[in-house]
This record gives C-alpha cells, structure tokens and sequence, in this order.
C-alpha cells in the first residue's frame, strides 16, 4: 500500500513539475516575444533616426526637395559645417557641384567678384551646388543658377573678427596683439591689413565684404544700406551661428532634409580663442557698424521665421537633432586633436591651430 502510494505521489509531483516546466516555457516564450517586439521597435526608432523620417516630430514628408542650393560660405561664421551638410546632400542625391578651376584651389577666385569663367565646366553647363568661398556678384551666380535657393550665414560681428584674428594669425603676421588691436581697431587697421594674405577678408566689416562690398564703401552708408537691402530680398535663409541648432532644423524646412542630413560635428573650429570683454565687443561692434547692421537686420528675420515655424516644435525638434548629434559623436567620434601632426600635408587644416576629428568607427554611417 505504502509503495503504490509512493509512486502515486512521484507520478503527482512528476505532473506538477511538468505543468510548471510547460507554465515557465509559455511566460518565457511570452517575455522572449516581448523582447524581440522591443527590440524590433528600437531598431525601427534607430533606423528613423538614422535615414530621417519626420516620425519624431508627428510630421509627414510632404514637401518636395529642392536640388539647386547657392550657399554663400562666409568666413568663420561656422559655414564649414553648413558647407559639409550641404556637400553630404549632394554626394547622396548625385548632384552636380560648381567647382573652381584648379587654379584657384579651394575658393573661387576669391577676393574678386564671383564670375561664372571662374568655375570648371560640367557637360551640360548646370550646376545644383554652389557651396565653396567666393565674392558675391549676384548677377553672374543667377547666370550659372537660375532656380537656385540662396542660403548663406552671419555670426555676431564683435566674436567674428576675434576668431578672423586668430583663425588668419594676423597677429603673428602684423606683431599687433589682437587686445591692443581690439582697443584702438582704426588705428591699427593699415598696418595689420598690409600684412594679411590678399585671399583673406579684411578685419573689418568681413561678411559685408563676403557679400561684395567694396572696402572703400565700408563708410559709406548709403552703399552699406543698399548692400544689406540686396541680401535681404535675394537670399531665402540666412542662418545665425549663435543659433546653429535652429538654423539647421530651418534649413532641413527649407530644402526638404532629410534628419540624417542636417547632423554635423563642429568642424573647423580652433584649439583656443581669446575672451572678448564687454568693452572690446562695443568697440569691435561699432568699427564693423556695417556688419553689425547686417547681424541684426539677419536675426530679427531669423527670429520671425522661428515664431511661423513655432517656438514649440523648434524647442521639440532642436531637442530631438541635439540628442541624435550626441548620439552619432559618441558611436563614431574618439576625441578632438590638433591636425598639425598628420603626415599628410593635405589632410591638415590651413591653420596649425584647428582641431582635427578623431574618428573611431569607420562605418560607412560615421564616414559620411
């Protein structure tokens, strides 16, 4: 009796154990099938971040992208950055680029007045970018693009010239200190342009001088108003370098962007730059009147088009490329380093000065 009772209670317990085996299996089948949806969702979510849906910001892609872009690279306004957003755009969708004859390296031309002879010819004599270091004419650029967007960008004028100084080793060149430049700029201006390279703009009224002002109307009020009225009426965007985040995301609007697109790391940008005091700024403000009336005149339109835009789907949305910026430096980026001892010449920066990306992944994601 007692052995058919035991074996009763091993077949019992053995049933029990198979029924919670089974229980385990369906709850770990369940929570295995959870994982997976999970992580189906996270590589959906990773992948529109990468390739740029507009799922993040409730929006659909309705608007047709626009292939023809003039960007005016101004100099130190942060345009190398915009310059390599746009050269990206263009590589992806097998653009034509207007590039300058060999001759002129890696501006066109510059200081003289863009001229269409100045470019290399393409088969069919159409361009779609225009993107590298040149003089405004703005007759011979509709010449070379008709149906063009023009875009361009500006950066406070007093921060400008202080990175200009640096950024050109005036004062290396001139044995001027940029603080004693910065206390007394009329004073010092003819000697420190008498050393300056003829392809480097002049530290004074420089972005007005990148839209083809001529140095002798830097006091003429008149021809700087007019200059101004001309940018204002020819150029759909003018990004703000103090609002590097929000211009991206109003030059995504207006190209149609993908987000992919518009994530870039700080290119170009110098190992170290002088404080400016509040002194130095008012002064350097007003010797560059002419570019301080352009910034303003700039940022009060940039300003109108973040308010149609909407201030709270810009904070949404500058939120969202900040956090996806973070993201690609951390997977594709080791450090920042000076670019001067790279053995080859031609991959360093102009100047010794500028930091160089360290790059730690290769993929063809970080390459690009």
């Amino acid at each position: 009796m007692n052995r058919h009772m035991g074996i009763f209670q091993s077949y019992i317990s053995e049933k029990l154990l198979i029924s919670r085996i089974l229980l385990l299996n369906r709850t770990l089948t369940r929570y295995v099938k959870y994982l997976v949806v999970i992580g189906l969702l996270s590589s959906c979510l990773v992948w529109h971040w990468q390739y740029g849906t507009e799922l993040f910001s409730g929006e659909k892609s309705n608007c047709t992208p626009v292939y023809d872009v003039f960007f005016l690279k101004t100099h130190k306004c942060a345009s190398t950055s915009v310059q390599s957003v746009l050269i990206r755009y263009g590589i992806k969708h097998n653009l034509t680029f207007a590039l300058p004859k060999p001759i002129y390296k890696i501006h066109i031309n510059f200081p003289y007045h863009f001229n269409a002879s100045f470019l290399m010819k393409t088969t069919n004599n159409i361009y779609n970018l225009l993107v590298h270091h040149t003089r405004l004419n703005e007759e011979e650029v509709k010449k070379v693009m008709p149906t063009a967007k023009w875009v361009t960008i500006v950066r406070d004028p007093a921060a400008l010239l202080e990175s200009l100084y640096g950024y050109a080793k005036m004062e290396k060149r001139s044995k001027i200190p940029f603080e004693k430049f910065a206390e007394n700029p009329r004073l010092h201006f003819p000697a420190v342009m008498k050393r300056t390279l003829y392809h480097t703009p002049p530290p004074r009224n420089l972005m007005l001088y990148d839209f083809g002002l001529l140095l002798a109307e830097f006091d003429d009020q008149a021809a700087i108003e007019a200059k101004i009225e001309k940018v204002m009426k020819h150029f759909d965007l003018i990004m703000v370098a103090e609002k590097f985040d929000e211009s991206l995301v109003l030059l995504k609007n207006l190209l149609c962007l993908e987000w992919s697109d518009i994530i870039v790391f700080k290119l170009n940008a110098r190992q170290e730059s002088k404080p400016i005091n509040l002194e130095q700024a008012s002064i350097l403000r007003n010797w560059s009147a002419g570019d301080t009336r352009l910034y303003n005149k700039a940022l009060q339109r940039f300003d109108a088009l973040v308010k149609a835009y909407g201030t709270a789907r810009m904070q949404k949305d500058t939120a969202m490329l900040r956090e996806m910026t973070r993201a690609e430096y951390t997977k594709c980026v080791a450090g920042v380093t000076s670019s001067k001892p790279l053995k080859n010449k031609k991959l360093r920066a102009w100047t010794e000065n500028i930091n160089a990306i360290r790059q730690t992944n290769f993929s063809k994601l970080c390459i690009s």
